[in-house]
């Protein structure tokens, strides 16, 4: 009874939604009165700055797969086949950069990611990625996954393999669907500004004649004031009223409705619900320089962090046999995500070696510079000395 209520859940739950499910749920109205898709929301500006910034930092960090060689101690494992596949790539297509950043695009719009990994006698010699809603994701009735891919007018099936899986899958809960409604507001705004300065009339309000008018001069005098006072093109443009005729204004300006305000907190609350700072999507009214450097730094910690992480485990889990499992590693090379200026860059790196945590050739490839002879030794400044040790007497002979 549990695996069948296990598997009825796995066929129908969000977390593993099909394409007529993710139409079902995240086609309908919001309270906005819109329709939210993954497709629909990228209209918004500040969806598509949120996903096309997440999606291209984790594109640009680049993927270290290591050998562990002692306690602690890895180095790249260039000899292994997953190397160039990982670090460079992953398929006779595409680079590196170019898979990475279609599986981040999937996640943030969909909440799921797909790679098909395609072996050779056992070894993986390519991944392809694969679009999130054409994949449905159900068991069988003996209870073993399976992935089904409908694309391009063909159909492709995946039964699960615990020692070589046919699947890089990715999780993790998408923004866009879990905050619809205030992305639906932001399509009602953008939809309300444009027939702004398509159909508005400027002065707006009512025109009154001093009589009664025959229906055909009430369309003349209509269809006369749209096209000489319609429109973002005749803004401001002074009216000439005769035959008794007055203009009443009765519409609301828009910066009395304080249009501005709520475009920015609507893009605010976007970005926070992708966790990205509004300095990312074009927003510059609360930045300087301090704020920017450690805004970068909590960015990278608090809101990659959590991508990186689900990346690295899943390569981890989908691409590595059990034995190969402890014996190598997957890690995003974080630090080259953030930048200091020159200044404080040297000086880091100088102490770093005064103090033997780098040798001279581990700052020349920080600084994408060449190694040197004899530049890989760790040294420490000479005159640290430890705590009680009798202090040496110079000799002056």
């Amino acid at each position: 009874m549990n695996n069948l209520i296990r598997r009825w859940w796995e066929q129908r739950s969000l977390a593993a939604p099909s394409r007529e499910m993710l139409t079902l749920f995240s086609s309908g109205p919001t309270d906005s009165g819109m329709t939210v898709s993954p497709e629909t929301a990228l209209s918004v500006p500040a969806v598509f700055a949120c996903v096309q910034v997440l999606s291209q930092d984790i594109a640009r960090t680049p993927i270290r797969f290591r050998e562990k060689t002692g306690d602690d101690t890895y180095i790249d494992a260039v000899d292994h086949p997953l190397y160039e596949i990982l670090s460079s790539l992953p398929n006779p297509e595409q680079t590196s950069y170019q898979v990475q950043f279609a599986l981040m695009w999937q996640l943030l719009l969909y909440g799921r990611a797909y790679a098909e990994i395609v072996r050779v006698d056992g070894r993986i010699v390519a991944l392809w990625p694969l679009y999130s809603d054409a994949m449905r994701v159900d068991r069988e009735a003996s209870g073993r996954k399976r992935w089904t891919y409908a694309n391009g007018g063909q159909t492709y099936t995946w039964l699960f393999d615990a020692s070589a899986p046919p699947i890089l899958e990715l999780t993790m809960e998408s923004p866009i669907l879990r905050c619809r409604d205030i992305i639906g507001a932001a399509l009602a705004l953008q939809q309300y500004t444009s027939a702004f300065f398509k159909n508005s009339a400027r002065p707006g309000g009512v025109l009154q004649a001093a009589g009664k008018i025959d229906t055909l001069t009430g369309e003349r005098l209509r269809e006369s004031w749209a096209q000489n006072y319609g429109g973002s093109a005749n803004r401001g443009k002074i009216p000439v009223l005769d035959q008794g005729l007055t203009f009443t204004a009765i519409q609301m300006e828009n910066d009395s409705a304080q249009l501005n305000e709520t475009l920015r907190s609507i893009n605010e609350q976007i970005a926070g619900a992708f966790r990205v700072p509004v300095s990312k999507i074009g927003d510059l009214s609360k930045s300087n320089y301090s704020n920017m450097e450690i805004s970068e730094q909590v960015y990278v910690n608090s809101t990659l962090d959590p991508y990186y992480r689900s990346f690295e485990l899943a390569m981890k889990r989908d691409l590595l046999t059990s034995r190969q499992y402890g014996q190598f590693d997957v890690q995003f090379h974080r630090a080259a995500l953030t930048r200091n200026d020159t200044k404080a860059l040297h000086d880091s790196l100088c102490q770093g070696i005064q103090n033997g945590l780098y040798s001279q050739n581990d700052a020349r490839k920080a600084l994408g510079l060449n190694p040197i002879p004899d530049g890989d030794r760790y040294m420490v400044n000479s005159a640290l000395q430890p705590v009680g040790a009798p202090k040496e007497v110079p000799n002056v002979a």
